[in-house]
């Protein structure tokens, strides 16, 4: 199966991107008003997260997501044969943020979210990063659609880490001279082991392994967000969030995170994943 889904889609990547948008564009009038998509879970995280905004709003907001979502899976099949140097050009990065960990001789740790094109930014990053981006995945369940994506993600030389095996892993891989890569705004598979914190107004589950090793190792923690500047272009601001993470109270960086993220969606909704079950898990009293 793995070898039919490279067979399908590696041709296809070569395709140009404007050739690419018009394929997103059937695919957005199919999954926006054909299928309707996970439109009820879309819908119902919108009204939620936004109770000040209209139904109009909403439905517009959403509309902007779905095509946002198809643009999105586009350029993922382009990252099999886009240039670094293409690459590049299309996502405009403050990497300057990233000179304190070479000048300071310590290893960082960036927190990303599913914010569009979140595989574009984990492609660049190793090419681009000091060090070796080092970042935790989530297993998919269709084995050949994982194997599929580990193929993508590794293709600039990322080292890519099982989240379920980054305890077993994580004290060899900090001796490297690496920067850790999460997106922390993943669903929990255990409710029991996680941090609950207030998010876009409900209690909502966060992993606590991202803040269990920046404050165990000090490392230089940064939050990044992406900005969707038009189709095919986007903007990447880095900032420095915590220097010296060893210092910080427990909970500290994850509520600070949290509160970044928040901002972040609020500025451009339509270009994070509301498609998600993001609020599977519910907060027990």
């Amino acid at each position: 199966m793995y070898y039919l889904l490279l067979i399908f889609f590696y041709p296809i990547s070569w395709l140009p991107l404007r050739v690419l948008y018009i394929i997103a564009d059937m695919l957005f009038i199919m999954l926006y008003y054909v299928f309707k998509y996970r439109m009820k879970v879309t819908m119902q995280n919108l009204r939620l997260s936004f109770p000040e905004k209209s139904e109009e709003d909403l439905k517009m907001i959403a509309r902007k997501y779905y095509r946002n979502l198809c643009d999105s899976i586009l350029e993922t099949v382009k990252l099999f044969s886009i240039s670094s140097s293409e690459l590049e050009k299309r996502m405009k990065v403050n990497w300057e943020m990233f000179d304190t960990m070479t000048e300071q001789n310590r290893n960082g740790q960036a927190y990303m979210s599913h914010q569009f094109n979140w595989e574009w930014a984990t492609v660049l990053c190793n090419w681009r990063a000091p060090r070796r981006f080092t970042g935790l995945y989530m297993p998919l369940t269709n084995k050949a659609f994982d194997r599929l994506y580990l193929k993508l993600r590794a293709r600039s030389g990322t080292q890519l880490i099982r989240v379920q095996d980054m305890q077993k892993e994580m004290a060899q891989v900090q001796q490297q001279k690496i920067l850790w890569g999460f997106i922390a705004d993943q669903n929990p598979s255990d409710p029991k082991r996680v941090s609950w914190n207030d998010f876009m107004h409900r209690k909502t589950a966060f992993f606590k392994g991202p803040e269990f090793v920046a404050r165990r190792y000090d490392n230089l923690v940064y939050f990044g967000e992406i900005i969707k500047i038009k189709r095919g272009y986007y903007e990447i601001k880095l900032k420095l969030a915590f220097d010296h993470p060893r210092n910080t109270s427990e909970g500290e960086i994850t509520e600070a995170y949290v509160r970044h993220l928040e901002q972040s969606i609020k500025r451009q909704p339509e270009n994070w994943v509301w498609s998600h079950r993001r609020w599977k898990h519910q907060f027990a009293h």
